[in-house]
């Protein structure tokens, strides 16, 4: 033990080199996992506004009296980015498709603008009978 605590030679260059690139490989990965975490989180968000979105645009429809909804939504109406309330960062698309004489599809797809140009909106379909 006193052959220790007398030892005044310290840390060599090659050691002190080891510890500096361990350290600095532990670091990175953390700053990369907090990167993307932080993405991740992002991206639940505006996920789960587009749902929330997607619904309130399929619920205006399915609140309607079933003889209105015939011609009552042009095809494809779109909002686009800064038209929907509290929103602006959202644009929604609602199509109503006519499957025989009692059936529509009501089909409405959200997007945001920080998804990437080549990216799949979220879309939510629903069949309602007249």
């Amino acid at each position: 033990m006193k052959k220790i605590l007398n030892n005044k030679k310290g840390f060599t260059f090659i050691e002190t080199l080891v510890s500096v690139t361990i350290l600095s490989f532990i670091v990175i990965g953390v700053l990369t996992m907090t990167s993307v975490h932080i993405k991740m989180n992002s991206f639940a968000l505006h996920h789960t506004k587009a749902v929330q979105l997607a619904e309130e645009g399929v619920e205006m429809l399915l609140r309607l009296d079933s003889t209105l909804l015939p011609g009552y939504y042009a095809p494809g109406q779109t909002e686009d980015f800064g038209t929907i309330k509290k929103y602006p960062d959202y644009s929604r698309t609602i199509t109503v498709n006519q499957i025989d004489m009692d059936n529509y599809r009501i089909m409405c797809s959200v997007i945001w603008r920080s998804q990437k140009l080549n990216s799949k909106p979220l879309v939510l379909s629903i069949l309602r009978t007249l």
